[in-house]
This record gives C-alpha cells, sequence and structure tokens, in this order.
C-alpha cells in the first residue's frame, strides 16, 4: 500500500475514532529523521467559534511532562551538581516516613522509575484542591474525593503529610512499580535545589529554548490565542456530549508531574532529543550515555514493557523499540512516540480527557509502516496487570486513563 492510500485509510479510520470517542479537536504528526513528513487535524480547538486545530494549537500534555523533569536531573546529574543513585535525602533531609529506614534507602532513581515502594496516595488530590475548588465545572465526584484531607500548598506540608502516614510499603525500593505524581513533586524540588533555579525556569532555559520549543510553557499567559479550549463530557438528553470547560487546573507543587503545555510540532522537536541521542536544535544538551540511561527498561511494569526515566519502553514494538510516553488530565490526552532504530517520531494531542489518543498516534505510525491503521499489539491481562502494579495503572493507561489513581481522580489530576 502507498503512503498516500495509507493515510487515507488511516484518516477514515481517524475520523471514525474521533466521531465515536465525541473528541472534539485532534492533532496528530509524525517526523522521520527530523523532517515532518505527516500531519493531520481534526476537528476544532473552539467548537463553538468553529475555530480549528493546527500543528500549532497549545494542548496540555500531562504527564508527559515526567521525561522532561527526569532530562533535567540528568543534565544535572552531569553537571557535577547530582547523583541519580544518591539518596532522596541527600538533596531533601525534610524528606521523612514513619517506616523505619524506609525513607533514607529511597534515591533519586526510585523516583524516577516510579519503583520506591510507595502505593498510590492522596497527596496530588490534596495539592490539586485548591484549584480544583475554583473549577466551575466541578463534579459531584470530584467534590466527594476533595473531602479525603486537608490542602496540600507547601513543600513542608507535603513532608509533614508524607512523615505522618501510616502506610506499608509495597516491597523494598527498586522492587516494586506503582506510579507516582508524588515521587515527581519531589525530583522537581530537587532540580530546583540543586540547580537554584524555579523548576519551571529550569525546564525553559535548559531544554524549551534549546530545543526550539517556543509554543511550550506552564503558564497559558504566555501564549497567545492558539490555545485550545478544555471539554469534559457531559450527559445531554441521555447521550454523553463534549461540554466546554476552560478552567485549567493547576497545581505548583506538582507542575514536574504533569503540567506542562505544548504542540504537536514542539512536541517533534522534543521527541527528536532521544532520537539523536542528545541533541536539541543541532546542539548537544545532555550526553548520548544519560539518553541511554533515561531509555533503559529499568523495571517492568506489564508484560512486555518496562519503565526507564520517565519515559515507557517497549522493547518489541513489531520487532523494534517504541519509547513512549502519555499524558491525561482534565481536558487532556496526550502521546509521544520515539522509534529511535527508524528514526521516527510521533506526537498527537486531543482537547478530551479519554480520547483515543494512542489508538490514533499509532494508526499514523501504522499508516507510515504500511500496516493496517487499527494494528496494534496486544493488551495486557487485567488480573496480572493489576496485580504487578497495585492498581488500575496500565490497563486503563492503553484506554488513555489514569496511571496509579481511579479514573475520577485523574481527570482532576494527571497520568
Amino acid at each position: 500500500m502507498s503512503h498516500s492510500a495509507a493515510f487515507h485509510s488511516f484518516e477514515e479510520y481517524a475520523q471514525r475514532l474521533t466521531e465515536a470517542f465525541t473528541v472534539p479537536g485532534a492533532s496528530i504528526g509524525l517526523a522521520k529523521d527530523g523532517q515532518l513528513v505527516y500531519e493531520k487535524q481534526l476537528g476544532y480547538r473552539d467548537v463553538e467559534n468553529r475555530l480549528p486545530v493546527t500543528i500549532d494549537t497549545v494542548f496540555g500534555i500531562a504527564s508527559m511532562t515526567k521525561s522532561f523533569t527526569c532530562l533535567a536531573i540528568m543534565q544535572l546529574q552531569e553537571a557535577g551538581k547530582l547523583s541519580v543513585h544518591a539518596p532522596v535525602m541527600t538533596y531533601l533531609p525534610e524528606f521523612r516516613l514513619k517506616a523505619a529506614g524506609a525513607a533514607e534507602r529511597m534515591t533519586i532513581h526510585h523516583l524516577m522509575t516510579h519503583s520506591t515502594g510507595l502505593p498510590p496516595l492522596a497527596t496530588a488530590l490534596l495539592a490539586a484542591k485548591r484549584s480544583m475548588e475554583l473549577d466551575p465545572d466541578q463534579s459531584e465526584d470530584e467534590r466527594e474525593l476533595l473531602a479525603v484531607g486537608e490542602m496540600i500548598d507547601t513543600h513542608a506540608q507535603l513532608f509533614d503529610y508524607l512523615e505522618g502516614l501510616d502506610i506499608e510499603l509495597l516491597g523494598p525500593p527498586g522492587t516494586q512499580f506503582s506510579y507516582s505524581n508524588d515521587s515527581y513533586a519531589l525530583l522537581g524540588l530537587i532540580v530546583e535545589r540543586v540547580s537554584g533555579q524555579r523548576y519551571e525556569d529550569y525546564v525553559k532555559e535548559h531544554i524549551l529554548q534549546p530545543a526550539g520549543m517556543d509554543r511550550s510553557g506552564f503558564f497559558l499567559e504566555e501564549a497567545d490565542d492558539n490555545v485550545t479550549s478544555l471539554y469534559i463530557q457531559k450527559v445531554i438528553d441521555g447521550s454523553k456530549q463534549p461540554y466546554p470547560s476552560n478552567y485549567w487546573p493547576d497545581s505548583p507543587l506538582f507542575r514536574a508531574s504533569g503540567f506542562l503545555k505544548s504542540t504537536v510540532r514542539d512536541i517533534l522537536k522534543y521527541a527528536d532529543i532521544y532520537r539523536t541521542k542528545g541533541l536539541a536544535g543541532g546542539e548537544r544538551i545532555v550526553s548520548e550515555e544519560s539518553i541511554n540511561q533515561m531509555i533503559t527498561p529499568h523495571i517492568a511494569c506489564e508484560p512486555g514493557c518496562y519503565y526507564g526515566y520517565g519515559l515507557m519502553l517497549t522493547p518489541d514494538y513489531f520487532g523494534t523499540l517504541l519509547v513512549e510516553h502519555s499524558g491525561s488530565l482534565k481536558g487532556v490526552a496526550s502521546k509521544m512516540y520515539v522509534i529511535p532504530e527508524q528514526g521516527i517520531t510521533g506526537a498527537a494531542l486531543t482537547n478530551l480527557y479519554g480520547s483515543p489518543v494512542a489508538a490514533l498516534l499509532n494508526g499514523a505510525c501504522n499508516a507510515y509502516a504500511g500496516r493496517l491503521s487499527s494494528a496494534s499489539l496486544r493488551l495486557p491481562d487485567a488480573t496480572w496487570a493489576r496485580g504487578r502494579v497495585h492498581g488500575r495503572v496500565f490497563l486503563e493507561r492503553r484506554h488513555g486513563g489514569s496511571h496509579g489513581m481511579d479514573r475520577r481522580q485523574a481527570r482532576a489530576h494527571n497520568g
């Protein structure tokens, strides 16, 4: 099948998918060896005003932010300011847990690989509570969730909360995978402590600007008007329909876990850092060795799939390595692909939580490779996946859902 025929078939497939899931708007892009080879936009960034999505429309990317945090950590390790194998308490001496010796055994490596042994916690929700209470479209489920505890507004409150928890670790650090936004909140603070910069400023200066990602950032006030509206699903006339809800959630303590905004064009520039093993805009911003550490399969998280440093790894994606990550948040479903051996990078962004963003990007990659758009790898067995990661983590992730929390919490926060 020719590329043109394959992409025509994909576009019919993508249209069916977005209609079935009532996705207001989506943007998809593929690059080969750093050059854009395909882009497709579907629907609108603003349905009411019929404003179309473009490749430069700003979307939330949610947990795709985690790889930016890990890239910052690797840069700081190269600068001699930290070691990923040093205890977390070396840089955050306030970090304490009730379990004797537990905090002392946890390293930066364990934070980056979601393998501290901490079970899923409510901290991310409590840290977003102040923002969520301002959302005029807050659901009854979310109001119930907000009643689970007091707000966490400061790092001191976060440390106090963690120290006061009566929890049993899932296992010794490094032995169990359990997706943890809390770990990435701590990583963000480590970046600030050792760099002397605010986390958001460090990422902008050392990653976004060198990569030419001039439409990406953490603050909407820095963007122009080509920004998507956010959509949630409401039951209207007996069926679920997308409904505009333009209050963007925020959580300053947890920005390192999932609050960056970007575009498909910018994400393709970012993904190229991994394709080129450390180059951004033709200049080296991190060593090849550090990139190799990031894409090393450090811990299994489902059959045939592993976690590196802020990145998911599938060693046998149609016979080659796939490096990827997704994200989910209110009004956000995002996915990034890097297929290093083939020089392929891809990105897909949508403006509705729960959108089939993985199927859209996988379908585009299939079309480029001459496969059927719907060709996919087998989903993991639900019983095994839940037992392995102690929650509804990866079964929901494959459907655009959450990591380490139920779907109500995920729409409120990120995964």
